[in-house]
């Protein structure tokens, strides 16, 4: 009989890039300026039949005004990105700490910012800032993603003043590469992953497991039972350990009832 093929899961992310911190009024006066005088420069050079004097002066103000608007307008914060691959930095090389990594996410009200900490893929402590003022939707996602995949490790009020709702639409949403299982190891037994087929990985923080060692429980909290194999071996609980003990009562039991038989 022939295998089925499960569809493997499509991972996603969202990019966020930061607002200005300027004021608003302030770069469309400075913009609308510079665009006025660079208008009035080009036609008085190039258009006009004997150029004034001041043209120049006037060119290089527009060309100041323009470029000042343009700087203002520029945030000095990183681009973020937040998915199925944890909370990530994008500065040209993108490095993300993944949901399973992630140690603490905590609100700073005086610096209105959301501190992400943990270590990165390749294990390499990462702090990752969204601030409330230039990031505002990076900040809500990180809050709803960071609630539903690792709330214990959630520090921050339920309602934060300013804060909008998230929504998909807010940032721009990216096609995320498959994850690498091969070579790494269990979080469970510590056993090497040969193989690709030989993994389990959690839905909700990207734990990997090896396939005979996957717990009903992943650290995070979501349910694996859909990921055990058959023959899986159970779980150390409180309950295997009880039924353990019966049987050993149960032993003991029968070694004294034929003790005194004899």
């Amino acid at each position: 009989m022939a295998k089925l093929k499960t569809k493997k899961r499509e991972r996603r992310e969202w990019r966020f890039f930061p607002q200005s911190n300027a004021n608003p009024l302030l770069l469309r006066v400075v913009g609308g300026l510079g665009a006025m005088a660079l208008g009035a420069g080009a036609w008085a050079q190039f258009m006009s039949v004997e150029p004034s004097k001041w043209t120049p002066g006037i060119l290089a103000a527009g060309a100041f005004l323009f470029g000042l608007a343009l700087w203002l307008g520029t945030s000095g914060d990183p681009i973020l990105r937040v998915g199925d691959g944890g909370v990530g930095v994008d500065r040209g090389i993108v490095r993300r700490i993944p949901w399973h990594a992630v140690e603490a996410v905590t609100w700073s009200g005086g610096a209105q910012t959301l501190v992400v900490k943990g270590v990165d893929e390749s294990e390499k402590p990462l702090v990752v800032e969204a601030k409330l003022k230039s990031q505002p939707a990076a900040v809500a996602f990180i809050l709803k993603e960071a609630r539903a995949r690792i709330p214990d490790q959630v520090e921050a009020p339920e309602a934060i003043e300013g804060l909008p709702e998230p929504a998909d639409d807010d940032g721009e949403e990216l096609p995320l590469e498959a994850l690498q299982v091969a070579g790494r190891r269990c979080a469970e037994s510590d056993k090497a992953i040969a193989f690709e087929s030989d993994a389990r990985v959690c839905p909700r923080c990207e734990r990997v497991y090896h396939k005979a060692h996957v717990p009903s429980t992943c650290a995070c909290g979501a349910s694996l039972a859909g990921l055990r194999e058959r023959g899986a071996p159970p779980d150390k609980s409180a309950k295997g350990k009880g039924a353990k003990a019966k049987t050993a009562r149960a032993a003991e039991s029968e070694s004294e009832s034929e003790i005194e038989d004899d």
